[in-house]
């Protein structure tokens, strides 16, 4: 809220002294100090580039409950036309895997029997710092056959509109996934939303079928089914890619189920491009999907 309404908080409510939005957190003591110097509202709003709130211990509301979730990373660059999650989180960046790690242990103590790994684009995950834990953490992505993002690798067929820096130190989202579901499997289940189905490698998959405690249903956002619709969302894939993507889940983890988002009536679409999402879905025979109407 604070970085969309920005200064009319400010402007429209009296009772409002300073406006801080989630990444300038660290500079709540300047802000108060510049309204008892001034006596005006101040506001900071900016995005940060690498923030990622690894150093503060989440609050608890439950401490009885049995399940977690757990962010692992924040921001967006997809750029997708119709999503506004760039603007409003920034661009991504990911916690260290020791952070991650330690927080985890520390649910499992406090008797946490599953964690939900958290992200905009959960399976983008990319930690580039150097790791005490893991220093030694084996690369687990297949660079044969896949395209590489950075470091991260695509699904086959996928592509990533924006492209980031290769780093020799990358620990992807399957790396990740093995760190987590190794805390405890025996008695700790793991799962994960929202993931982009560009991020689904054959590391990704095959993490997910080599360790039990990790959940078997994916969730796979398609948004439309129509080449052309699918374009004009900069999604980065087609109705062929994405097919092939469902064949390379079921082929690893066949006892995957699937969900998906699917938006209808985005800018221009015809009845023609419609019926290529319905085609879509009858073909993926999804166990579940969250319809929009774009409007």
């Amino acid at each position: 809220m604070a970085e969309r309404l920005k200064d009319k908080l400010l402007d429209q409510d009296k009772m409002v002294d300073i406006v801080c939005g989630p990444d300038a957190y660290r500079s709540i003591p300047r802000l108060l100090s510049i309204r008892r110097l001034t006596n005006q509202g101040t506001a900071n709003v900016m995005l940060s580039a690498d923030e990622t709130y690894a150093d503060i211990t989440p609050v608890r509301l439950d401490e009885n409950s049995v399940s977690a979730f757990l962010s692992i990373m924040r921001g967006c660059n997809n750029m997708c036309s119709y999503c506004i999650v760039p603007f409003t989180r920034g661009v991504e960046r990911s916690r260290d895997v020791d952070s991650i790690a330690g927080e985890v242990h520390g649910l499992r103590e406090q008797g946490v029997k599953e964690i939900v790994l958290l992200g905009q684009n959960v399976n983008s995950y990319r930690d580039t710092s150097v790791s005490k834990l893991y220093p030694s953490l084996p690369a687990l992505n297949d660079t044969t056959d896949v395209n590489n993002d950075g470091g991260n690798q695509l699904s086959r067929g996928f592509t990533s509109l924006h492209k980031r820096r290769a780093h020799e130190n990358t620990r992807s989202f399957a790396d990740l996934l093995e760190v987590v579901a190794k805390v405890d499997p025996e008695s700790l289940r793991v799962s994960f939303t929202s993931p982009h189905p560009k991020d689904f490698p054959d590391s990704v998959l095959a993490t997910i079928r080599d360790n039990v405690n990790i959940s078997r249903n994916i969730h796979l956002p398609a948004q439309a089914g129509s080449d052309t619709v699918l374009q004009r969302m900069r999604r980065g894939y087609t109705f062929d890619s994405y097919l092939r993507l469902v064949e390379n889940i079921h082929k690893f983890i066949p006892d995957a189920t699937l969900s998906t988002d699917m938006i209808v009536g985005f800018c221009g679409e015809t009845d023609e491009e419609f019926k290529q999402t319905l085609r879509l879905m009858e073909l993926v025979q999804f166990d579940m999907a969250y319809m929009f109407a774009y409007r």
